[in-house]
């Protein structure tokens, strides 16, 4: 089944029955050679496996702009019973997870900031891309994160406003996606990268990247804004600030790796379109042996006149939802569609 987020969920992969599929015009015809065990339509029910599925739909794209500066080489807890996980290490984790599950509904990209120097803007890693998580992962994979050797490799400062400038750059060199463009800038400290301080340092440039965000706006990219492990003793509008510019209505904060994940899951159900759709994995089945539900409930009937119920699509490998039953999966309270195959489900 897949989650709301559009997340394949573990599972046995279905076989091909070796029998037939419905084709477009409602005929049958051989599915092909099996791979698979045998599927008899009288068979008992207990010779159902579970089949992958992922909500499919037009996805829009969304450049993550990652602050790999020296700070989040800091161990995200300390003290008795802490975790030595730098918030590199743990950022690495959940954001190769999120682009895993979500990259059927998401086109990512990723950019990695500072660059080429202490406070070098960022630089486009992996171009915003269909299906691109392998990609992407491979990039954050070979970021040292390590307690000990994360600080040697990354001992930059938070050049956050040129980094904004150079993903505004990036978005104007490539098509506009009319489903949507969007910026999640992950970040553990105030933008700075200004004028030298006496004591060290530079100053902070919040008033810089406020700007930059609001430019990137007015490009018809959005912007979302996520601290982590974040201490804003010098600015504590900052983060607010930085979100009103992107249109996003407010920042989300998170201090754990639970809180960092849920809200990635929570800027994702936002932009992810509504569909009613889900791509099966494996090859076409004969679709008088789905069993359809939603969370484990109900059996839910095929309807071919499309009123209501569910339907198959052979060329496409695709079930959509009609009336109350697609209305319920784009409400977000369906947390796992579930596909069965090898008995005969109900039918209107």
């Amino acid at each position: 089944g897949t989650g709301r987020d559009g997340a394949v969920t573990d599972g046995p992969r279905g076989g091909d029955d070796g029998g037939t599929t419905t084709d477009a015009g409602g005929g049958a015809r051989d599915a092909g050679p099996s791979d698979g065990p045998i599927y008899d339509p009288d068979a008992a029910c207990e010779a159902t496996e579970p089949v992958g599925a992922t909500v499919i739909g037009d996805p829009p794209d969304m450049l993550l702009v990652v602050d790999i500066s020296g700070s989040m080489c800091s161990p995200l807890l300390s003290g008795i019973g802490g975790s030595m996980d730098t918030k590199l290490a743990v950022m690495k984790r959940v954001l190769s997870s999120q682009v895993r599950d979500k990259e059927a509904r998401i086109n990512f990209g990723l950019m990695l900031f500072p660059q080429g120097g202490e406070c070098g803007a960022g630089r486009v890693r992996n171009p915003v891309a269909p299906r691109n998580a392998d990609a992407i992962v491979s990039t954050l994979n070979s970021l040292r994160s390590d307690f000990f050797g994360c600080g040697f490799a990354n001992s930059g400062a938070t050049p956050t406003a040129p980094s904004i400038d150079e993903a505004r750059a990036y978005y104007g060199s490539i098509p506009e996606n009319p489903i949507g463009r969007y910026a999640l800038l992950a970040t553990d400290g105030l933008p700075n990268c200004g004028e030298p301080l006496p004591e060290g340092g530079t100053a902070p440039t919040v008033d810089e990247t406020v700007a930059a965000i609001e430019a990137l706006r007015r490009e018809g990219v959005q912007t979302y804004v996520v601290g982590f492990g974040f201490d804003l003793t010098g600015d504590p509008d900052a983060l607010m600030r930085m979100a009103t510019a992107g249109g996003t209505g407010r920042p989300y904060s998170a201090n754990n790796e639970a809180e960092l994940s849920a809200a990635l899951d929570a800027i994702a159900a936002e932009i992810i379109p509504p569909s009613c759709t889900v791509e099966l994995e494996g090859p076409r089945r004969d679709p008088s042996l789905f069993l359809v539900r939603f969370d484990g409930g109900e059996p839910i009937p095929r309807d071919p006149a499309h009123r209501a119920g569910w339907d198959y699509d052979p060329a496409t490998n695709t079930i959509t939802f009609y009336g109350p039953s697609c209305a319920q999966l784009q409400s977000g309270m369906v947390a796992s569609v579930d596909v069965d195959f090898g008995c005969p489900g109900p039918l209107i």
